[in-house]
């Protein structure tokens, strides 16, 4: 496992545990970005890392992302 900060783009992963602030974690349920989901490495833009989930992409904050655990997914 690793931490979503320090993944390669362009990888494909499935979250398996958060532990970021309250306010950064009702952020990530607005967005429907929970543990167990499996979401793309699209890039990096100014301090942040951009998520493709689904349709949507998302930026998440490179503090946010190294407290978010992710596995390769198979």
């Amino acid at each position: 496992m690793e931490s979503l900060n320090d993944v390669k783009i362009g990888g494909t992963y499935t979250i398996q545990w958060m532990m970021c602030s309250p306010h950064t974690m009702e952020m990530m349920k607005s967005h429907e970005l929970e543990e167990g989901m499996t979401v793309r490495v699209v890039g990096e833009f100014y301090g942040s890392v951009i998520l493709g989930v689904g349709d949507k992409r998302l930026a998440i904050g490179k503090d946010a992302a190294k407290d978010i655990k992710v596995s390769s997914f198979s």
